[in-house]
């Protein structure tokens, strides 16, 4: 069938991780069984969008959500990609992590930091794309964080690497050009790539981009409403994924290299 289950996680990510674990797991709770589920940057560590607000996270409280999510993937029979700010090595990373059914894990490192986590954190310098198998189909799956979004770029580099479906990572809040700009970004990434984008972003008063599972096509397939806790759900046909826009670009005149 080529088809997969689809879940875009939204709720509201607080400070508070022991908080956002149970929120999560309680969404979590409502997916099918093999569903490939995304939640929001910064799910398992808290995040703010100031500088230094790293002081005030919960080292010990992180690494058990971590392990919390790995053991329910595996419970649950999921696949879930959530958020979260870990240190390593004495560096800040703003990561990714990818927690499958049978106990695999993988993580993406944010390489194109805000403003306000350029001070903090170090940002990563690989595009990796990952294999896995949803419901016992083979499903190639990269990642993009939040601002990442305005980086078409990026987006195109994973379509090319084989990319069938992007997991957005988010947490955007309160910009004053509002959901509309961010809303046209989710389904230009998805048209222009013909991937399939589950994008969840933070559930806030001032929440300012969807959280939407948008088609190959650029059609919303699932959506929830702006500020409230909630998961969208579709049914993903893989067979919709083309490279026949991608294929077409002018190389001779623009060319997009990846680097070795």
């Amino acid at each position: 069938m080529n088809q997969i289950q689809a879940a875009a996680i939204q709720f509201p990510v607080s400070m508070d991780v022991r908080r956002n674990v149970a929120t999560l797991e309680s969404l979590l709770l409502r997916l099918p069984s093999g569903a490939l589920a995304v939640a929001p940057e910064g799910s398992l560590s808290g995040y703010m969008p100031e500088p230094g607000f790293v002081k005030n996270l919960d080292h010990d409280a992180t690494r058990t959500a971590i392990d919390t999510m790995k053991s329910l993937c595996r419970q649950r029979g999921v696949h879930l990609i959530a958020g979260a700010c870990v240190l390593e090595s004495g560096n800040w990373l703003n990561s990714s992590f990818y927690f499958g059914p049978d106990g695999e894990q993988a993580r993406y490192d944010k390489i194109n930091l805000a403003q306000s986590e350029r001070e903090t954190f170090v940002p990563g310098d690989t595009l990796p794309v990952f294999d896995l198998h949803v419901n016992g189909e083979p499903v190639r799956v990269g990642i993009q964080m939040c601002r990442e979004i305005r980086y078409p770029e990026q987006w195109r580099a994973l379509a090319s690497q084989g990319a069938q479906v992007i997991a957005y990572v988010n947490n955007a809040v309160g910009s004053k050009r509002g959901d509309a700009l961010w809303r046209a970004h989710m389904i230009s990434r998805a048209a222009e790539t013909q991937r399939f984008v589950i994008g969840a972003n933070n559930a806030a008063a001032d929440q300012t981009c969807p959280t939407m599972i948008v088609a190959p096509s650029g059609e919303p397939l699932a959506e929830v409403r702006p500020g409230v806790e909630d998961v969208a759900v579709a049914s993903l046909s893989l067979q919709e994924v083309s490279d026949w826009v991608l294929a077409q670009s002018r190389d001779d005149v623009v060319r997009v290299t990846l680097a070795e």
